[in-house]
């Protein structure tokens, strides 16, 4: 309940008001008015009661510091950002949750080729050069970047569900061939 409204609850209640008018014209449930009402009673007070939370580890001064740590160094882990935080001793786990706090996520990168300032340009002047081609002409190209395709199966980590015990199973064993099978590398 916003403090506004805390205050027009009192002052409908202070006028006369029953509980339950109050409720159905806030559309608030009356006990809710009624709690509010017998607080500002008893305290005085329109506001929560301040409520007894763990105190922070790090100040907002500290937030902001991992904060920057993390933004000039993008690839730097928690643990790293963890130690290097001034006069505090925090886990990992205290910076994660500082940066999402902050709307900063781990992610994992997207990976892609690494462009120096000459495969820049002259990618600029290629696309240049042909800026003004039909689509008929673009249809006999076929752009890919150097890739290697593999003969038998991905390269990649693959993985088999099983329950306890099944390890060895027949469903749970993939045929291999000695280092993947081979493959071809293809430029372009």
């Amino acid at each position: 309940m916003t403090q506004v409204l805390r205050e027009c609850v009192i002052g409908m209640l202070t006028a006369g008001m029953s509980t339950r008018a109050v409720a159905c014209e806030l559309n608030v449930h009356f006990s809710t008015i009624s709690r509010l009402q017998r607080r500002f009673r008893e305290f005085g007070s329109k506001s929560n009661r301040p409520h007894n939370h763990r105190p922070r580890v790090t100040t907002p001064a500290q937030d902001l510091h991992i904060q920057h740590l993390l933004l000039q160094d993008r690839l730097r882990p928690a643990t790293r950002t963890a130690a290097a935080t001034i006069n505090k001793r925090i886990s990992a786990q205290t910076v994660r949750n500082r940066l999402r706090e902050a709307h900063l996520h781990a992610r994992r990168p997207h990976q892609c080729l690494d462009l120096t300032a000459v495969h820049r340009r002259n990618r600029l002047e290629w696309a240049d050069a042909h800026i003004r081609w039909c689509l008929a002409l673009w249809r006999g190209f076929l752009f890919t970047d150097e890739s290697r395709l593999s003969l038998y199966r991905a390269d990649g980590r693959r993985r088999v569900w099983c329950r306890v015990g099944e390890r060895f199973a027949d469903v749970n064993v993939v045929d291999g061939v000695a280092h993947g099978g081979g493959g071809v590398m293809v430029w372009a």
